[in-house]
């Protein structure tokens, strides 16, 4: 496997070692060869060795445990999307604004299917956490946690775990953003989501989805600004 332009020699390293994984297949469980038998394979010191398996280990590919050795883990789009996404955001504004517009177009885009995939149990679930949302704010506690579970409780029977996993990393990216100026708009919040779900307890499509549309028409999910005065 050729060195590519600028690219350091872990990195060189760990594409050896996932294109090891693949040509002899590799399942979750199974053991890498020892330290040695890679530095003797791929001519390489057990420094740079290291650094390429500390990086497998962060995208949560190998699990190095003391006296065992490294073991391939179960591919997981959670783990992946979670650690990329919360390292590209850190704590720029412009950069979470971003992420959410990310999610604002992800759900707007998808909310067809959502609404064609919708059993009655997941209505009776989503007014359950309705409530629940409800109760938290008439004590004035925050309802974050909550209204996670029913933006993901919407896609639930969407086919596609790409965009469950992109939804609740980008949720929790979004768990400390300005939670100072989301406080004095979380009267309207409550609004709009109840607008959603009596949309769909009523199976009316073309509600649900203006329903949403008004959702998302908030300052928070338009990067081009940082106001809230329509959250």
């Amino acid at each position: 496997m050729m060195k590519r332009p600028g690219e350091k020699l872990y990195s060189l390293v760990f594409r050896q070692i996932r294109a090891y994984i693949l040509q002899n297949n590799l399942q979750p469980g199974d053991l890498l060869p020892t330290e040695q038998a890679l530095v003797d394979m791929l001519g390489v010191s057990r420094n740079v060795l290291r650094e390429a398996i500390k990086s497998m280990e962060l995208l949560g590919m190998v699990s190095a445990q003391p006296g065992r050795g490294t073991i391939l883990q179960k591919f997981s789009l959670d783990f992946v999307f979670q650690n990329v996404i919360f390292a590209a955001a850190g704590e720029e504004d412009n950069a979470v604004a971003e992420m959410l517009d990310i999610r604002k177009r992800l759900e707007l885009g998808y909310m067809r299917q959502a609404f064609a995939s919708l059993r009655q149990e997941d209505v009776l679930r989503l007014r359950g956490i309705m409530e629940e949302i409800k109760k938290q704010w008439d004590v004035h506690q925050l309802f974050h946690a909550e209204d996670k579970d029913f933006h993901l409780a919407i896609f639930s029977r969407v086919n596609n775990q790409t965009l469950l996993s992109m939804m609740e990393a980008i949720w929790d990216v979004d768990a400390n953003f300005k939670t100072e100026e989301k406080v004095k708009h979380l009267d309207d919040t409550i609004i709009k989501h109840e607008n959603i779900v009596r949309a769909l307890e009523s199976g009316n499509e073309e509600a649900f989805e203006a329903a949403m549309m008004a959702h998302f028409a908030s300052g928070k999910y338009r990067p081009e600004t940082s106001s809230f005065a329509e959250y």
